[in-house]
């Protein structure tokens, strides 16, 4: 008797942890930053934005969201899994934001 109960809670906590993990897909909106990393003796060098995929951005959204892609990348290089030697290394940054924080952006703001 106790292994069903245990079963069936089991099955229940996972249905439930199920619908509440794709709530995200509602309120938020996700996007794809492409930028490319260069290395020389293991340091990196430079970082550059190559693209900001968003049909429906403004200028000041696709800023925005080139910033916060060139600061994601400054963090994922600190990592040795993605360092080289000498080189360049291609990136792929998705990005998920709210709804209503990406609606807010305006001119002269940025992203935290």
């Amino acid at each position: 008797m106790n292994k069903w109960i245990t079963s069936i809670l089991f099955i229940f906590i996972l249905g439930v942890n199920h619908v509440f993990a794709q709530n995200y897909k509602k309120d938020s909106l996700q996007f794809k930053i492409y930028t490319t990393a260069f290395f020389k003796n293991a340091l990196v060098k430079s970082i550059t934005l190559d693209t900001v995929f968003c049909d429906y951005c403004s200028d000041s959204q696709l800023t925005a969201l080139g910033q916060l892609g060139l600061k994601t990348s400054n963090e994922y290089v600190k990592n040795p899994e993605y360092r080289l030697i000498n080189g360049k290394r291609k990136l792929a940054i998705y990005i998920r934001i709210a709804k209503k924080d990406f609606a807010k952006i305006k001119e002269k703001d940025t992203i935290k």
